[in-house]
């Protein structure tokens, strides 16, 4: 142990420290502490911090809407679901009370699709679709005339596509059609369905 060394000194001095302690703590006791400023750096950049947040709160703010729509224009038209035959010489027509049975938009273009058509007596042989501007003749592929050619011969047992556009068997823009079907003998009552889509 150091010599120099006293134990009594030490205790006294620790005492007087803590005896310090005691009487700054009293001093203390009921005051609310003092709260430095903050020093102006850190003010600026507590700004900053909230304009960044108050900017993107704006750019949150729904401003507007869209429904976005679309109807395609219809290609075909028809004036009624049930088109009712007509026997002349070897063929049949179908048309409307109230045309068209197949009317052509105007300035419609592409292809139109149809189904197959319902069950067909074996006695039919081809079916068309004619203009309705043509004199019908002895079949319905001799019905024709320039820009009134027929349409077909429809594939019924399959269905298929006809093509709108001003060729010779197209489908003309602005025309209106009825279905012919050719017959070898004349068949007993029938009903077949077909459908057409774009």
């Amino acid at each position: 142990m150091d010599p120099e060394w006293d134990s009594y000194e030490s205790d006294v001095a620790t005492g007087d420290l803590l005896g310090e302690l005691d009487r700054i703590r009293d001093q203390w006791k009921g005051r609310s502490p003092v709260r430095k400023p903050l020093k102006r750096g850190a003010k600026i950049a507590l700004t900053v911090v909230s304009v960044t947040i108050a900017m993107g709160v704006v750019a949150a703010v729904a401003l507007f809407a869209h429904v976005v729509t679309f109807t395609s224009s219809a290609k075909l038209t028809t004036g009624c679901p049930t088109p009712t035959g007509a026997v002349t010489g070897s063929v049949i027509v179908f048309t409307c009370a109230a045309p068209p049975t197949i009317g052509v938009a105007t300035g419609s273009s592409g292809t139109v699709s149809y189904s197959a058509f319902g069950v067909l007596p074996p006695n039919i042989s081809d079916t068309y679709l004619i203009d309705t501007q043509a004199t019908l003749a002895a079949t319905c592929s001799a019905t024709t005339g320039g820009g009134i050619e027929p349409v077909g011969p429809l594939n019924t047992s399959g269905g298929g596509t006809a093509t709108i556009g001003t060729s010779p068997g197209n489908l003309r823009p602005s025309h209106n059609y009825n279905y012919c079907m050719d017959f070898s003998t004349l068949p007993p009552t029938f009903t077949s369905t077909v459908t057409w889509s774009q």
